[in-house]
């Protein structure tokens, strides 16, 4: 372990110098850096070759023999591994960036991830390598994006169908086969086709009174205990809201057994394998999922029941079109399988997701009073009931929605695949070729961000607002949700929830700081498979009102 170690540190050391001045995005860095890695492993693993031949011979027993002949034969893979990686760079098809050794880098990986390591080992990256940079994961080697023409390429190229969605295998095994999330090229677009009109940002207006009225009961009962709530109550409010905005009438049973079934399926994203040896997080998963399809087959029948087709709630919900909508020549749209993993796919993008995103915003409020005071006298003013244009045109509500998930966007990025062979930044990358793009890089940039690491919802403000400071100002608009705000991904994968995310978090953002005092204490960050604050918080009716 000391020698791989110290083989690690000297190759970081050689690649990561300066390549005479130019920042290594600037153009394709000098071929040495990148090979250098390669030699010393290479010669690493000629050494292992000659010493179990060696051992070999010398064996007195046959299973000696054997097993140092073994350590030999991997060593040979190994060389070839690290000379086709080295080829690769020459004719370049691999950007650089350090790879590691196998087994250290896997447990290196895990360790960044468990301890919350993943911005600054990105941060580093990018100081190294630019923002297109090659990295080890899982057994395998990625590219990583994080730059703002980086992300318009990939988006293209997805817009093009040169490339296709790459989930690691246990998350695809997860989601399931029929999930739009899984899908790519012509069936895909016909699923986005039909789903989309209902997650249209007018569409969803109609969710706004459920919305509201399921918020404002949930706030009535996290005050009225007087005591701290852990944030995991956000998990059950995020599905009560999908529930009531799907299914009608809340059954407060079938949400419990759903929330308590979600952790587990949620535990299998970070599977190491996908092999389903019982007892596995990947296994334990899968049982989850299976449970959790059954609860919505009974969902979907009781729907079907109470709700035939030219209803108006069959009309007008997200339920009804995945259960009864058509294609062109008026055939059903999806089996039954598929219309569950699809539900399944949409509790998922919004349960996790809602949790890290509320837990956050409050975090971010209670560190920056300046902000919570300006958003409760904004709140205070606004209309009753509430109006979805009114919350949408609400500067400071949005300054603050939109900061916080610059600051602590709830999914880290996603994956493609290459298609076909495409070319970028003077590489050129075969079939196959997975792309990791990364939304952490993309909001961490300095040159958009001033003081990228500190919450400033001035940022976001229109320069008319009393607040606004012209040096904060980013000149981003978020609602465009270009490749300087990646938060809901880009190109035909874009999320598709993501006017319900924007709508559901104002209403419980405008709620909560309208009618309440918020008090956050013991904050814990988490980042994967959710990036976001776990936090306490209790909430006091406000005096005033």
């Amino acid at each position: 372990p000391f020698l791989n170690l110290s083989l690690e540190l000297y190759c970081i050391k050689i690649m990561c110098r300066p390549h005479h001045g130019r920042h290594p995005s600037s153009s394709a860095p000098m071929i040495w850096s990148s090979l250098v890695e390669h030699i010393i492993k290479t010669i690493l693993y000629t050494l292992f070759v000659i010493h179990s031949v060696q051992s070999a011979l010398r064996s007195s027993t046959a299973f000696s023999c054997a097993i140092n002949s073994l350590i030999g034969l991997f060593a040979l893979w190994m060389i070839k591994g690290e000379v086709d990686l080295a080829i690769k760079r020459i004719r370049r098809k691999l950007p650089p960036g350090y790879l590691g050794f196998p087994v250290y880098r896997e447990i290196k990986l895990l360790r960044t991830i468990t301890s919350g390591g993943i911005q600054h080992a990105l941060s580093n990256a990018r100081r190294n390598y630019g923002t297109l940079f090659a990295q080890s994961f899982l057994g395998g080697v990625n590219i990583v994006l994080g730059g703002q023409d980086d992300l318009m390429w990939l988006f293209n190229n997805d817009r093009k169908a040169l490339t296709e969605i790459a989930w690691p295998p246990n998350i695809a095994m997860l989601l399931g086969p029929g999930a739009v999330a899984n899908q790519s090229g012509k069936y895909h677009r016909t699923l986005r086709r039909l789903m989309e009109p209902y997650f249209a940002p007018k569409f969803v207006t109609n969710y706004l009174s459920s919305m509201d009225r399921t918020t404002m009961e949930e706030l009535d009962r996290w005050s009225s205990s007087g005591e701290f709530q852990s944030s995991e109550v956000f998990k059950m409010y995020a599905l009560k809201l999908f529930y009531a905005s799907s299914f009608g009438r809340v059954d407060e049973d079938v949400i419990v057994t759903l929330h308590d079934n979600f952790k587990i399926w949620l535990g299998g994203f970070i599977a190491v394998t996908i092999k389903r040896i019982p007892g596995t997080a990947i296994d334990e998963g899968m049982k989850a999922r299976d449970r959790i399809l059954n609860t919505l087959d009974r969902l979907i029948e009781k729907f079907m029941e109470e709700n035939p087709e030219e209803s108006e709630r069959s009309q007008t919900t997200i339920m009804g079109r995945l259960i009864y909508g058509k294609d062109k020549d008026n055939n059903r749209m999806m089996t039954r399988d598929e219309i569950k993993d699809n539900v399944l796919t949409l509790i998922f993008a919004g349960h996790d997701t809602t949790y890290a995103s509320i837990a956050s915003l409050l975090y971010h409020l209670s560190q920056n009073p300046d902000a919570m005071k300006a958003l409760a006298e904004e709140s205070s003013s606004l209309s009753e009931p509430l109006k979805s244009e009114e919350l949408k045109n609400a500067p400071v509500l949005n300054a603050c929605m939109h900061e916080s998930w610059r600051m602590d966007p709830p999914v880290n990025g996603s994956f493609r695949k290459a298609a076909k062979e495409i070319q970028h930044k003077g590489y050129s990358f075969d079939v196959g070729t997975v792309f990791n793009y990364s939304i952490l890089i993309a909001t961490a940039d300095e040159n958009l961000y001033k003081n990228h690491d500190k919450f400033n919802m001035r940022r976001f403000l229109p320069k008319e607002h009393p607040l606004y400071q012209a040096e904060m100002d980013s000149s981003i608009d978020p609602l465009q949700g270009r490749t300087n705000y990646p938060i809901f991904g880009g190109g035909t994968h874009v999320c598709l929830g993501k006017a319900f995310a924007q709508l559901e978090l104002r209403v419980l953002a405008a709620r909560i700081t309208k009618h309440y005092k918020i008090e956050v204490r013991n904050p814990k960050k988490f980042f994967f498979p959710i990036n976001g604050w776990n936090i306490e918080f209790k909430l006091t009716k406000r005096k005033d009102l």
